[in-house]
């Protein structure tokens, strides 16, 4: 693990349905489904460690991958997410809203 803790899947299903969930044609828009997986990644608890950070890492790329990129800094990024993390306050409407501020097509 490049940044300590753990590795291993804790929850196969978990970590499947957390894939799965942006691909259930429920959501709006690319926005939505980026907030939907990052919510399901790090509220799921899939892996035995690193939950946050691979839910903030897959977000990251499926915008990317998408045409949207981050227009927030590290600082301001950082202080959004351990904020509600810390507690324990992070749900999908405040991702969905953080990202809607917080991005642009690349």
């Amino acid at each position: 693990a490049t940044y300590g803790g753990t590795e291993s899947v804790r929850d196969p299903g978990q970590l499947e349905a957390a894939l799965f969930r942006p691909q259930s044609g429920y959501y709006a828009d690319i926005l939505a489904e980026a907030a939907a997986l990052w919510e399901s990644l790090s509220q799921n608890h899939p892996f035995v460690d690193g939950n946050k950070r691979t839910a903030f890492a897959a977000m990251y790329t499926f915008l990317s991958i998408n045409g949207v990129e981050l227009t927030a800094n590290a600082e301001e990024t950082w202080t959004f997410l351990s904020e509600r993390y810390e507690r324990h306050t992070l749900t999908f409407e405040m991702l969905d809203a953080w990202l809607r501020k917080n991005t642009r097509a690349s």
